[in-house]
């Protein structure tokens, strides 16, 4: 996806965030004012959309640290497939196609975080090839809740 794409992302994103607010390091509340360009980056960063009916119904992006010591390995930031498409396939899609992605690009590592609880999440992951290395306690606050994550890496090279 490119910055043209961003009218199509904005209220997916959204509704992402106000519907799920455990499943994401961001909130409704930090991002509904913002203009999201710094979703859809540059290479080797890289966001992906899956479509349908002229829609935009999932999304999955790849955060690559500008560090000389850390340009080796690329974060998984974003997943997020519309409910009534969710079970087609598209988010492990989308999976697949970022790991591709790193892999073009040299990278040798993929880590990512997923809320303790969300286990559709975490099952995509690890059949992806993920492992968990950590958890990370009271890593989000929701409201008065704090939620743990688990911390998850896969070795593509």
């Amino acid at each position: 996806m490119g910055p043209s794409d961003l009218p199509l992302y904005r209220p997916l994103r959204l509704a992402a965030l106000r519907d799920h607010p455990a499943a994401f390091g961001s909130s409704f509340e930090e991002e509904q004012d913002s203009h999201m360009s710094w979703l859809i980056g540059d290479p080797p960063n890289i966001t992906l959309g899956g479509f349908a009916e002229g829609a935009l119904i999932g999304t999955a992006g790849l955060v690559v640290s500008p560090r000389i010591k850390q340009r080796h390995k690329g974060h998984i930031v974003g997943v997020y497939v519309a409910p009534r498409w969710r079970r087609t396939g598209l988010a492990r899609a989308l999976m697949d196609r970022l790991i591709a992605a790193a892999r073009s690009n040299g990278l040798i590592v993929l880590t990512l975080s997923v809320t303790v609880g969300n286990e559709a999440a975490r099952q995509l992951y690890l059949k992806a090839g993920f492992t968990v290395y950590g958890v990370e306690p009271c890593s989000l606050r929701v409201g008065t809740d704090l939620l743990d994550e688990e911390l998850m890496a896969l070795r593509v090279s």
